[in-house]
């Protein structure tokens, strides 16, 4: 009699177990990390960005970190999303995401949901650098350097929380070019 209940109670949890993992596949982790503005308390899982978008064009940088490659047909911005190969894949989550007009070379295979009105912390692709620094500083500590991008130089704009958490903003001409958020410098 007990196993029979149990075996009821398992049958009765699966379509929620199941429905959960549909619901993970449907977030739009790109849009919803910028929205935020930060990844604390939800941090994106490496797995869970995968089964969304795909393995995207997978490489690992000079740093030894993960990055995979996206691309929004919409608007033809590239997303870059950048985990730490340290921890075991089925821990791993996303250190930084970062949305770009200037490609990193060839289109990506791996595609995301439209990114046409994304925003971080009020300033999107295309505004004046001054609002991008407004931003920064509103967040936290700032910290500017000079970065290439594809074959492009152009100045990086970063805010840095308290909590560890940062958000940066690339400006070229005077203007964002690219913008991201993620987890220290």
């Amino acid at each position: 009699m007990k196993t029979r209940i149990f075996i009821l109670i398992a049958l009765g949890m699966l379509p929620a177990a199941v429905g959960f993992a549909a619901d993970i596949s449907r977030v739009d982790f790109v849009s919803k990390a910028f929205r935020d503005g930060d990844f604390i308390p939800h941090v994106c899982s490496e797995q869970d960005v995968v089964r969304r978008y795909g393995d995207g064009d997978r490489t690992v940088d000079a740093a030894g970190l993960i990055q995979r490659r996206y691309l929004d047909p919409t608007t033809r911005l590239e997303v870059l999303i950048t985990s730490n190969p340290d921890v075991a894949s089925k821990y791993r989550t996303v250190d930084e995401i970062r949305v770009s007009s200037i490609s990193m070379g060839q289109p990506a295979a791996g595609r995301t949901e439209s990114l046409r009105k994304l925003k971080l912390k009020g300033v999107a692709i295309g505004d004046p650098a001054s609002r991008a620094a407004s931003a920064a500083r509103r967040y936290g500590q700032i910290h500017t350097e000079q970065e290439a991008l594809g074959t492009f130089n152009v100045e990086r704009i970063c805010g840095f929380s308290g909590s560890g958490s940062s958000i940066c903003f690339y400006i070229k001409d005077a203007e964002v070019v690219a913008m991201a958020l993620g987890f220290g410098p």
